[in-house]
């Protein structure tokens, strides 16, 4: 028998003993869904659905006088075929749509901006939130330009043909005129407009010290912070949230099980690992315990969806609960945030 054949009673069985076991954390037994449930058929058959779906690998018993909680079979095939999305209420929309709007039309903000917005995800769903944000690699070059904030710090913009901002700030010993300096922009915007990442590997960066040699000290220092950069953002930047709320679960109240996801969530390697994989696919996935690969998570379940800039996929936001999560819920969080993200960074990059 596979998830594709299940006859509708047992499906029904399913999903009630899925139900009542997100909401309750307990194992749930026949007497528990016929008493709680009006099913219309009586504990001994209830019992007898039951023993067939653990039988076939969609139940398991976690103690034998216990009742049956689903397995990550089970919760495949509910989440594939059984669970409904919620709606979400008028008050979650308004924290989602505030939050993110308070800081729309400046492209300078955007860090704070995905800040925000795994924030507030991880303060809906009440899981711990992920994100990856934008990657400037391979991103094209449109536009730099120096700002003198005093006489010896200035601040660089460099911005890319996805909207992305990145700013750094450059302190020279000697005061530079804004003369100079509008000078220097116009030199590294002729020579960076187009370019990618990795033409700034090259003898390119040759050429601009011929041109800038009279500038030599400040022309150093821009174009090694454009590669630190560069070398910051080869990945794409992971932002948290919200750690501490996978303790609200009964799953993790163990020592061990706790310090084990703990280590995982500290290692910034294994959340881009697992949250990479999904960047590739377009829209909502789905990841449930051992579908994950990293195994401290397979103990949990992953919500991820893809977020855009005019169209194009620039970066993951995810949920990562236990396999026990609240799908239904999750997955319309998740799939709002996402869209209205995409939404608000497209018109960011619009008006920039």
């Amino acid at each position: 028998m596979n998830g594709r054949e299940l006859d509708p009673r047992k499906e029904l069985i399913l999903k009630v003993v899925t139900d009542d076991y997100i909401e309750s954390a307990e194992p749930v037994g026949s007497r528990t869904i016929a008493r709680k449930y009006n099913l219309g058929l009586s504990p001994a058959t209830i019992r007898n659905e039951m023993a067939d779906l653990e039988e076939n690998g969609y139940l398991q018993q976690p103690h034998i006088s216990a009742g049956r909680i689903p397995s990550h079979q089970g919760y495949r095939y509910y989440v594939d075929s059984l669970m409904k999305q919620q709606a979400l209420n008028k008050k979650e929309l308004q924290v989602i749509q505030s939050c993110i709007n308070n800081l729309t039309m400046d492209l300078d903000e955007l860090d704070l901006l995905l800040q925000q917005t795994v924030k507030v995800l991880a303060q809906i769903t009440r899981y711990p939130s992920l994100m990856l944000g934008p990657k400037l690699q391979p991103s094209v070059f449109t536009h730099v330009q120096l700002i003198p904030l005093n006489e010896h710090n200035i601040l660089v913009l460099v911005v890319t043909n996805m909207g992305v901002i990145e700013n750094k700030l450059i302190t020279v010993d000697v005061p530079v005129s804004q003369m100079d300096l509008d000078r220097i922009s116009y030199v590294l915007n002729k020579k960076l407009r187009g370019k990618t990442f990795d033409k700034l590997k090259t003898s390119f960066i040759s050429e601009l010290r011929e041109e800038m040699e009279v500038h030599d000290s400040l022309f150093h220092k821009a174009i090694h912070l454009l590669l630190r950069t560069l070398e910051s953002r080869d990945k794409d930047r992971i932002y948290l949230d919200g750690i501490i709320n996978i303790l609200d679960h009964p799953e993790f109240k163990e020592l061990e099980k706790f310090k084990s996801l703990m280590e995982m969530m500290d290692e910034e390697e294994s959340i881009y690992r697992m949250l990479e994989k999904t960047s590739g696919h377009q829209g909502l996935q789905i990841s449930i315990g051992e579908e994950i690969e990293e195994e401290a998570f397979q103990q949990c379940s992953v919500v991820t969806a893809t977020y855009e800039i005019g169209g194009k996929v620039v970066g993951t936001i995810g949920v990562l609960g236990p396999t026990r999560m609240d799908y239904g819920h999750v997955v319309a969080v998740v799939d709002f945030v996402s869209h209205y993200l995409s939404k608000v960074l497209s018109d960011m990059n619009k008006y920039n």
